[in-house]
C-alpha cells in the first residue's frame, strides 16, 4: 500500500543578521520533506536563518559515486553556479549541511574540481564554507545554555559514518 510524503514543516522567515544556506536540490528532500525545515528551525532558536537557493539541484554525489563521474561533476558545477550569487552578495557565513553523504562531497569540491580552472577558486571557498549541522550546532552550544529549554533533557547524537570517515577521494 503507497504512503504519502508528509509535507514540510514551518520554515522561519528569514529574520537574522546571521545567514546560513542550505543545500535544497538533495534527494533528501523528496525522501524526508522536513528536514531542512526542522534545521532552519533549530538554527532560527539560536539566531541564524537558513537559506535556500532558488533553482539549487543535487551535489553531485549520487552520480558520482555510481561512476558517472562527468555527470557528477557537471551537478557540482551547477549547484556552484546556483549558490555562487548568494555567496558573492556575502552575508552567508556558511554552507549547512543536513545530509552527511552530500557534506562529505561538497566539503571536497576543492579537491574533485582542483583540475578545473573556471571552477577551482569557487570550489576551494565553497569547500571551506560547508558545515555538517552537527558542527553548526556544535560551534553554538554555549549560546544554545542561554536559551530556555527544559532542564534535565538529554541529547543523543550518532554520527554517521560519512561524518566519522567519509573522503570520497585519496588526496
Amino acid at each position: 500500500m503507497p504512503t504519502s510524503t508528509p509535507a514540510a514543516g514551518a520554515w522561519p522567515a528569514p529574520r537574522h543578521a546571521r545567514k546560513m544556506l542550505a543545500l535544497a536540490g538533495c534527494v533528501q528532500s523528496a525522501l524526508a520533506p522536513d528536514i531542512n525545515a526542522a534545521a532552519a528551525r533549530v538554527l532560527d532558536r539560536i539566531g541564524i536563518s537558513l537559506l535556500e537557493a532558488k533553482g539549487a539541484g543535487c551535489c553531485g554525489a549520487l552520480r558520482y559515486h555510481l561512476t558517472y563521474q562527468d555527470d557528477g561533476l557537471g551537478d557540482m558545477r551547477a549547484l556552484i553556479d546556483r549558490w555562487w550569487p548568494t555567496i558573492e552578495r556575502g552575508g552567508v557565513e556558511a554552507i549547512v549541511m543536513t545530509a552527511s553523504g552530500c557534506g562529505v562531497v561538497v566539503k571536497e569540491y576543492a579537491h574533485l574540481l582542483g583540475h578545473d580552472p573556471a571552477y577551482a577558486g569557487k570550489a576551494v571557498k565553497i569547500s571551506a564554507m560547508t558545515r555538517d549541522i552537527s558542527e553548526v550546532i556544535d560551534t553554538e552550544y554555549a549560546r544554545l545554555e542561554s536559551l530556555p529549554v527544559k532542564k534535565g533533557g538529554r541529547i543523543a547524537f550518532h554520527p554517521p559514518c560519512t561524518l566519522q570517515h567519509g573522503r570520497t577521494s585519496k588526496a
